[in-house]
């Protein structure tokens, strides 16, 4: 015989309903934060990654792009979105051979055509222009008085419906 009353000794036998819904509660709220938590963080990491290719493409457009144009010997055509630049095949060459860089909007894309080769060079882009100045950095329209250029490119990539630029 017990000397307790009995319903005290059932009571110690396990969780009352009300006990485990505010348990179940509680895990399901922490489970939501951790989950959360990790969408947030999965997609700023794939921002990074983004971010870092983007700059692998600028980085790189703009290094054979200002190889081209430190070595011109003419610009022979050029426009918002075309340049045609006449560049040596190989140092001290007195002839040389026609490169055109140019961005298609329908594609994204920012194309070198050197000859009868061709390389992309840049994807994803929204927008890009060339601009061109003369010797006293004023903008120009004329072939003969092209001395500068400037790429204004934006980039975006979306992923997960997040958008990177």
């Amino acid at each position: 015989m017990s000397a307790g009353h009995p319903e005290t000794r059932d009571r110690a036998a396990g969780f009352s309903l009300v006990e485990l819904m505010i348990s179940l509660s509680l895990v399901m709220m922490l489970t939501l934060a951790l989950i959360t938590s990790y969408l947030f963080i999965a997609r700023g990491d794939q921002s990074l990654t983004n971010y870092a290719a983007m700059n692998v493409q600028a980085r790189a457009l703009l290094e054979a792009l200002g190889s081209d144009l430190r070595s011109a010997t003419d610009v022979t055509n050029f426009t918002s979105s075309t340049l045609s630049l006449v560049v040596p095949s190989t140092p001290g060459a007195t002839g040389g051979q026609d490169v055109v860089w140019t961005y298609d909007s329908v594609a994204a894309t920012l194309t070198r055509q050197a000859g009868s080769s061709s390389r992309v060079y840049a994807r994803d882009i929204e927008s890009l222009s060339l601009l061109y100045y003369n010797m006293l950095s004023a903008p120009t329209t004329s072939l003969v008085e092209v001395k500068q250029v400037q790429v204004n490119l934006h980039m975006v990539k979306l992923v997960a419906s997040a958008m990177t630029s």
